[in-house]
């Protein structure tokens, strides 16, 4: 038994937390139970197993802990991860999103190698190897409605490659959470002009955005925006 007291988040379903809240700590309930993705802590609590989620590696969790006023995680949600590298967020919100779908487009072979070797277990994982900046070339392989986007893509044209497979498979009404590296885009540039460039090309394509979450402590110009279609 662990001496952490774990406890369900209160505005993230099936996310959890240990600490104060100006210190918290992110877990999600393993779904594989003794399985590691990336050597995070695995912690017994009350009969189950937990994953402690490091938001220095995850920016879903950074975002999560910066407080995001947007709830949009479901047990049964179904997901389209762009830029899934080798498991590490996914693998999180595969434990999250038990009861959903999550299609997880690596364009980097290796990546894609240890994805699916991470992700083996995990039944509400697809890897695609796949092109993000051509989202007609992986539709043969999704074949649910999808909820939500997660995008994660160190690419100069990152806020069009989020539009342009939101606009191919997002729901109406759907989520867009979009990881913006400043130093992707321009790496001379200053990061707030880049941050304003992006959120035009999103709020030009017809798509509002909800939350603007600065990650600086976490991931080093870095920030993410959740957008609904």
């Amino acid at each position: 038994m662990s001496d952490i007291n774990i406890r369900a988040h209160p505005k993230f379903s099936n996310v959890y937390i240990s600490g104060v809240p100006n210190n918290l700590k992110l877990y999600s309930k393993n779904l594989v139970p003794g399985s590691k993705v990336y050597g995070e802590r695995l912690i017994a609590f009350k009969g189950e197993e937990y994953r402690e989620w490091d938001p220095f590696r995850s920016k879903l969790a950074a975002m999560i802990l910066e407080k995001p006023s947007l709830e949009f995680l479901t047990k049964d949600l179904n997901c389209l991860y762009l830029g899934a590298s080798s498991g590490t967020t996914i693998s999180h919100l595969s434990d999250i999103v038990y009861d959903g779908v999550i299609y997880g487009v690596e364009f980097a072979e290796r990546s894609m190698r240890q994805l699916i070797q991470n992700s083996n277990k995990r039944k509400n994982i697809v890897p695609i190897l796949g092109d993000a900046n051509f989202p007609e070339s992986y539709a043969n392989s999704i074949f649910t409605p999808i909820d939500l986007v997660y995008q994660d893509i160190a690419q100069p044209n990152q806020a069009q490659i989020a539009i342009e497979n939101c606009n191919y498979y997002l729901k109406d009404n759907g989520t867009l959470i979009l990881a913006i590296k400043s130093q992707s885009i321009d790496s001379v540039q200053k990061s707030e002009k880049i941050y304003i460039q992006e959120k035009r090309i999103i709020e030009k394509a017809g798509y509002a955005i909800i939350d603007n979450i600065n990650i600086h402590k976490f991931a080093a110009n870095h920030i993410i925006l959740t957008v609904q279609k």
